[in-house]
């Protein structure tokens, strides 16, 4: 049975990829990051961040509501410290997370010719910080701005993950293809609100949060499916995977590679539950190869 994919000249073992801040930098389980087809490191940013004050969770069976804040060692580390320990073959993406165009191209120039980095995941979506993230994702001209900077300085696989938040997302994606993006990634966290009733303020420390887990994959397979009417760039989706079946839907809906991300806070080993539910779903099937499954939704 075969589950390789293959995007921008790339091969992937199989679609599932372990999304931005549910694996760390990809230090442990690495028994689970050998069977899957990628990696996305934690968020890195120029300078190492603390984050945001706890609390940083809330979860349900559900969903997740986060506000980490970026949490990170910053590039220096990053560089010095993770990418030499990294003892796996599994391809690495590296998340950027920049305040300004300038701080995405720096992060480039320093890792770009690193051996160890198959390819960058450009943060241009993150609700929990106030400035960056979807602060620039709600702009299809900042979208373009960044993407194009980066696509000058990098020949390496290039992806843009979006926000859906106060914006229109067929917008920003198609203006990352045209800038050079090899794969846009829908989505990151819906901005949310949890309250404290008795105290009469925010749960979260920082305030909002982002929402993610099952809850909100029906909206993200909605708009996998409307931005691939619009764009020819491959798709990578993110929201709410927790089996098999989830990924055949975002393969059919019309994604290339499918990221898991919340399930893996509760199950670190759930992708390897994922890829025996696939296997299975096909042998019941009769189908020998993942990759024709890729939009083929019918209406």
């Amino acid at each position: 049975m075969n589950f390789e994919i293959i995007l921008a000249g790339q091969r992937f073992a199989n679609p599932l990829v372990l999304a931005s801040g549910t694996f760390s930098y990809g230090l442990r389980y690495t028994h689970v990051i050998d069977r899957v087809g990628a990696i996305v490191t934690k968020g890195i940013t120029v300078s190492g961040r603390a984050g945001n004050p706890p609390p940083r969770i809330w979860d349900t069976a559900e969903t997740v509501v986060n506000s980490v804040g970026l949490e990170n060692v910053g590039l220096e580390r990053f560089s010095q410290e993770i990418l030499p320990s990294l003892r796996f073959s599994t391809p690495v993406y590296v998340n950027l997370a920049g305040v300004t165009t300038d701080d995405f191209a720096m992060m480039l120039d320093s890792l770009g010719k690193e051996e160890r980095v198959s390819g960058f995941e450009l943060n241009l979506s993150c609700p929990n910080v106030k400035e960056g993230g979807q602060s620039i994702g709600q702009s299809a001209s900042s979208v373009a701005e960044v993407t194009s900077v980066c696509r000058k300085l990098t020949a390496k696989p290039l992806w843009v993950k979006l926000t859906s938040n106060f914006c229109d997302v067929r917008e920003t994606a198609v203006s990352a293809a045209e800038a050079g993006a090899d794969a846009v990634v829908l989505l990151n966290t819906l901005s949310a609100l949890l309250i404290d009733a008795g105290q009469r303020h925010p749960f979260l420390g920082a305030g909002s949060g982002g929402l993610s887990g099952p809850a909100i994959k029906p909206y993200v397979l909605y708009v996998v499916r409307e931005v691939s009417k619009v764009i020819d760039t491959p798709i990578i989706a993110s929201g709410g995977v927790v089996s098999g079946l989830d990924v055949i839907q975002y393969l059919l809906a019309g994604a290339s590679l499918v990221q898991v991300g919340s399930v893996n806070l509760q199950d670190p080993e759930a992708c390897l539950r994922i890829l025996a539910e696939i296997e299975k779903w096909l042998n019941e099937r009769d189908l020998k190869t993942l990759a024709d499954l890729i939009g083929k939704l019918e209406d």
